[in-house]
């Protein structure tokens, strides 16, 4: 079972110097908890987060960190320069010395493909352009396309990956050539539903399943990540505070998917979304609470999901950092143990079977 940490770097109440030096803080005490990964987010224009550039952020990272793994959650490739890109993520390799993990993504958010001047309908196609011209750089050393939207000569990608092994992949995307490309990569598909349920997340499984069905292939057997918001409190009123966070993120989310945002400078007003849920339903369906309740919720849901890689978002939009650290603290005392000794006895019974 690997455990990441998600970083969507929201500001909503918070300084911005709260929001960059706790994720560093954050993700430091990740490292020592021994969190598998930390993921850093990708948006642009406003607080919804204030990480336009997962790259640099893990590169920041990677000097407070020892063993972590990092990685873009994910990288939004229509946007970017398929050179750059992968010169960026090769020299992030050598300075994490070989910690980077790869994370992919057409987009979704009009807003920003708009003010980038990208065609949103192209999103998938590029995304499969660029991938390819990715794994040839940084793997091959070599860049070299010609494709419908990049032509690149037979020119030499300089900087080698640290320990010259292949950089495992996440993935965000769902046609049939995607997925064509990610079973060939040994690519993880990666979900979220943000505020939903584990029904929702069930349904998520079955939708992603159901893509690699009809592009030919099985999802059984394979890994498969996941993203949950996580924190551990016994605090009611603190919880409460979790949720308006969750809410607000999911409604900022929600408004940018149609360009229908109202902002205050770079602020997303706190509207509604059609079909919300209420802070009580959130505080009862997502795996918040105190940490007997975390654990039966995520142990739940990761073994009707066959989830293997659990990212866990455990900053919501704002709830100060010390809050998040001492969830953390507990998430690594006393329900970490608990899920990784149930998914470990659940594994041994399916080898005696």
């Amino acid at each position: 079972m690997r455990f990441g940490l998600f970083n969507l770097m929201n500001q909503f109440g918070l300084s911005q110097r709260d929001v960059y030096q706790g994720t560093i803080d954050c993700v430091r005490l990740a490292d020592e908890l021994g969190f598998d990964t930390a993921w850093f987010a990708e948006h642009h224009f406003s607080n919804y987060s204030l990480c336009p550039s997962p790259l640099m952020m893990a590169a920041a990272v990677a000097r407070e960190t020892r063993r972590i793994r990092l990685g873009p959650a994910v990288i939004v490739a229509p946007l970017y320069n398929p050179i750059r890109l992968s010169e960026e993520i090769a020299l992030l390799d050598q300075l994490s010395e070989g910690r980077v993990v790869l994370g992919l993504g057409s987009g979704y958010q009009r807003f920003e493909f708009e003010a980038f001047g990208a065609d949103l309908a192209e999103r998938q196609d590029r995304l499969l352009e660029i991938w390819a011209i990715v794994d040839q750089a940084i793997h091959q050393n070599r860049f070299k396309h010609s494709g419908r939207f990049y032509q690149i000569p037979d020119v030499p990608q300089a900087i080698e990956l640290y320990n010259r092994r292949r950089m495992e992949t996440y993935f965000v995307s769902w046609s049939p050539e995607i997925i064509a490309r990610a079973v060939a990569t040994d690519a993880v598909p990666f979900i979220t539903v943000g505020w939903g349920d584990s029904k929702a997340l069930a349904g998520m499984h079955d939708f992603v399943r159901q893509k690699y069905q009809e592009a030919g292939f099985s999802l059984a057997g394979r890994r498969f990540a996941a993203q949950r918001y996580v924190f551990v409190s016994d605090d009611r009123n603190e919880l409460r505070k979790v949720a308006e966070g969750i809410r607000y993120a999911g409604r900022c989310a929600g408004h940018m998917r149609v360009g229908a945002q109202h902002l205050d400078g770079h602020i997303i007003a706190d509207e509604p979304v059609a079909g919300e849920p209420s802070l009580e339903t959130i505080i009862a369906s997502v795996p918040i609470g105190d940490a007997e309740t975390v654990a039966e919720r995520l142990i739940a849901e990761i073994r009707a999901n066959a989830i293997t890689d659990l990212s866990c978002f455990m900053m919501p939009a704002g709830v100060a950092p010390k809050a998040v650290l001492r969830s953390m603290e507990r998430f690594g005392s006393d329900v970490m143990p608990i899920v990784v000794k149930a998914i470990a006895e659940d594994t041994k019974r399916r080898e005696v079977a």
